[in-house]
């Protein structure tokens, strides 16, 4: 099995005519105050797989900080990968998960794991990063202007 796409996002579809996957939004960092609440995003794969490894597989997608903590609990699923069509070599199966209200409570690295029958088949790095804005105004020692938004993603 091979990774084609991976990346987490704003929003993703995906069909299954054609194979189709749509990706708003790719990102990698958010630089936002803390604690963090993200509303909705999703993380969105694209996996080939070769004619020998259609079958049942588990599935574990996890978000956990670099020293492994987890900041949701992982989610468990299997997949059904079909037997490939005859006359192609390959196949391959658009996989998106959407996530709501992820909290983040301090600023860190995180990473987005993909594991297929115990093989890690992605790690996205996330990076949730305090807010310039928000550091320089603790250096100076002020809050103005704060209004509490900020567009958080670069």
């Amino acid at each position: 099995m091979n990774i084609e796409i991976a990346a987490i996002c704003d929003a993703a579809t995906a069909n299954d005519i054609g194979g189709r996957m749509n990706i708003l939004g790719a990102f990698d960092r958010i630089f936002a105050k803390f604690p963090l609440v993200i509303p909705q995003c999703s993380a969105a794969f694209r996996l080939r797989y070769q004619r020998a490894e259609a079958g049942t597989h588990q599935l574990s997608l996890s978000i956990e900080d670099v020293v492994g903590h987890p900041i949701v609990p992982p989610m468990q699923s299997e997949i059904d990968l079909q037997p490939v069509a005859t006359g192609f070599d390959t196949a391959a199966v658009n996989m998106i998960l959407n996530m709501q209200r992820l909290q983040f409570t301090r600023p860190d690295k995180y990473i987005v794991r993909l594991v297929a029958d115990n093989e890690e088949l992605a790690a996205l790095p996330l990076y949730i990063l305090e807010d310039p804005r928000v550091a320089q105004q603790k250096q100076a020692g002020t809050t103005e202007g704060d209004d509490g938004s900020v567009d958080g993603r670069a």
